[in-house]
């Protein structure tokens, strides 16, 4: 597993629809072994034994929640919108690394400081409107030689490793999922398999899944699997029956669901016991909430499965993972490329 990849993708800003640095340095590295091309929408897609049977698709998403600058005031104070999910409670001091007409600049989140809070005030979640971004600028002209509206950035919190293997970062959600599929690929391409696979790096899922749709529309796969990450049920406050199970150390978690294919939930489910690959069971009744739902039900259907890495405190910039937990995806989405199902007829 290459973990200077893996920290060279997580460094990579990327928010929801501007996530071309993070999909260059995927892509980047893809060419190192496989067949890399791109397309309108900001997909990157690396394939081994082109024009093989089946096709297969691991898709990862590229993208990181981030924020985008809607307004500059006249005394130099950013303000934003979000890029995806965001608990405004995490943002407050939190430096962000800007993409701007000149590059690359940094600015710290603002709020009123607490001797200034009213008690009402402090018994109150802070919301989006109350933040801004302060780049030091002293005015609003020096502020907008550096950032215009439309700029975007992202949480500058670098990766960094725990105790054992676990590693904190922001965009781990779903950076993972990108590094994942990319270093399944390396190791079935090792491992001699003959089907036509494709890992992807899909774009703007935080914002409605949109990659995945035009990317699994372009490829036409036979099968598909889709690597996410899942809340770790072992965290103060967590329950069990609301968030199901998945920890930290215990490998992947696998979605049972009506956008799950049976056979291909089996087929993993086989592969991992015959490997010794431990992993939890999660339900949903409906949408994943993830790129399988919309690969799951484009053209005519692709039969297809989510597998999730255990991931603490998502949407945060010190999203937790265990290193065990990446390494046995890998491993379970190669063997399933060795051994994928054929047959789909329920």
């Amino acid at each position: 597993m290459n973990q200077d990849f893996l920290k060279e993708l997580l460094l990579a800003t990327g928010p929801a629809g501007f996530e071309a640095e993070a999909v260059r340095v995927w892509a980047n590295q893809a060419r190192t072994f496989a067949q890399v091309q791109t397309d309108k929408n900001g997909n990157a897609y690396a394939t081994i034994n082109r024009g093989g049977s089946p096709r297969i698709m691991l898709a990862g998403h590229a993208d990181e929640i981030g924020i985008i600058v809607s307004y500059l005031d006249e005394n130099g104070f950013v303000y934003f919108k979000p890029l995806g999910g965001w608990d405004p409670q995490v943002l407050v001091g939190q430096r962000i690394s800007f993409v701007g007409p000149k590059g690359k600049i940094t600015g710290v989140v603002g709020r009123k400081a607490t001797h200034l809070l009213t008690e009402e005030d402090k018994r109150k979640a802070v919301t989006v409107d109350e933040l801004w971004v302060d780049i030091g600028a002293k005015d609003g002209k020096e502020a907008r030689d550096y950032l215009e509206v439309g700029s975007v950035g992202v949480i500058d919190q670098p990766p960094v490793q725990l105790l054992g293997r676990r590693w904190v970062s922001k965009a781990i959600d779903n950076r993972i999922g990108a590094f994942v599929v990319l270093e399944a690929l390396r190791l079935a391409k090792e491992s001699g398999v003959r089907a036509e696979v494709t890992a992807v790096a899909t774009v703007q899922e935080e914002i409605g899944h949109h990659g995945a749709r035009t990317s699994s529309f372009k490829l036409k796969p036979d099968t598909a699997l889709v690597v996410d990450v899942h809340h770790c049920s072992r965290v103060p406050g967590t329950e069990k029956k609301r968030v199901g199970e998945g920890e930290l150390g215990k490998g992947p978690v696998l979605d049972v669901g009506p956008y799950i294919h049976p056979k291909v939930l089996g087929r993993l489910r086989e592969l991992a016991a015959k490997a010794q690959i431990s992993y939890a069971l999660n339900a949903h009744t409906a949408k994943s909430s993830t790129d399988t739902d919309d690969i799951a039900f484009e053209r005519e259907g692709v039969p297809a499965a989510l597998v999730s890495v255990p991931n603490r405190y998502m949407h945060s910039p010190s999203e937790m993972i265990d290193l065990d937990d990446v390494e046995a995806c890998i491993k379970l989405l190669a063997l399933y490329a060795e051994n994928p199902v054929e047959e789909f007829s329920r």
